[in-house]
């Protein structure tokens, strides 16, 4: 790349310079955050690649608008989107992971060599449309399969509206109508299963080795986990890729937005079964069970439907049981002593 990216390059724009006008920090100037250690962030801005100092508690992430005074972040400018998963312990979600930020399209790999996992396409659909970008499904490694139609069929019939791309790094197929969802000021997040390709489509839409690429097991089609940091990489001529480490365990958070949009058709069937609370288990008039009788629903779909939806229940119910928690000790924190 002969020329660094510029701050429109990177989607500075009117709304975020008003903003930062708001913030009344004078001899501060603006930046996009590149990737964030251990507290330190590196920021792009108008004098290049800067390294700046970042408050505890701050919670920056990559794509980040920030303001920058004396190596130190003093500002975050407010997000357009906030791309989130549950941080996973022990299998369940414990806390929000911001993973990037003001992003306007994120491209979810599934590799058509193992044929495209539904189920983690559903879940990762669900936290994109509750991020408030759009998402777009990238189906990799054409060139080593046979027939894509009824992949990218299956995959589209999961949303209203969802668009997929079918692409191979080693024919160049998709890789330039995938530019055109990365033009200049738009942000672009990749996420996908360690093997899916990102880091080598990060490479073929960047027009060098970014990014460091490992070798795919034959027998699973799974590869080792290359991306160790989310990191911003400017595109020439075009916008900004976020790639992300291989996510093993995506874990829902706060995403009943997100639920709706992806399952809009069992919610529409659900709104028109006999009992409003119906379980679609074994109620009669149940027009969710009608519709898997007659063939127009999967029952798979509706397995995963509740299963998403308990898991979203019990995230719910464990944050509100830690903040009542957290009020309760505050509560006895500020109580005056009477054994005065």
């Amino acid at each position: 790349m002969t020329d660094a990216p510029t701050l429109v390059d990177l989607g500075w724009n009117d709304r975020l310079a008003a903003l930062a006008t708001l913030e009344e920090q004078p001899e501060a100037h603006p930046g996009r955050v590149s990737r964030v250690d251990l507290g330190i962030s590196t920021v792009l801005t108008e004098h290049g690649a800067e390294r700046a100092g970042t408050p505890m508690g701050g919670g920056i992430a990559t794509g980040d608008w920030v303001l920058i005074e004396d190596e130190q972040v003093v500002a975050v400018l407010p997000r357009t989107s906030t791309f989130t998963r549950g941080d996973p312990m022990d299998g369940a979600a414990r806390d929000e992971q911001v993973v990037a930020a003001n992003i306007d399209t994120v491209f979810i790999l599934h590799p058509l060599t193992t044929g495209p996992n539904l189920r983690r396409l559903e879940r990762e659909l669900v936290l994109v449309y509750e991020s408030g970008a759009m998402p777009l499904v990238v189906l990799s490694k054409a060139d080593l399969v046979d027939a894509t139609d009824e992949a990218q069929s299956a995959v589209e019939a999961l949303a209203p509206g969802l668009e997929s791309i079918v692409t191979s790094t080693m024919t160049g197929d998709g890789i330039d109508e995938l530019r055109t969802h990365a033009a200049a000021g738009q942000t672009v997040a990749l996420i996908g299963a360690s093997g899916a390709g990102k880091s080598t489509l990060v490479n073929a839409l960047v027009g060098n080795e970014v990014q460091a690429t490992g070798d795919v097991r034959a027998g699973d089609q799974r590869g080792r986990h290359t991306t160790t940091a989310r990191e911003l990489v400017p595109i020439p001529g075009g916008g900004v890729l976020i790639d992300t480490p291989g996510l093993r365990a995506v874990s829902l958070w706060d995403a009943d937005e997100g639920l709706s949009r992806v399952f809009a058709d069992i919610e529409a069937l659900a709104a028109t079964c006999k009992f409003s609370d119906c379980a679609h288990e074994s109620e009669p008039g149940c027009a969710v069970l009608a519709a898997i009788e007659r063939g127009a629903l999967d029952p798979a779909r509706l397995d995963s439907y509740k299963r998403l939806d308990e898991e979203l229940d019990k995230t719910a119910r464990r944050r509100e049981g830690r903040e009542l928690s957290k009020a309760i000790k505050q509560m006895y924190k500020i109580r005056p002593d009477k054994s005065r």
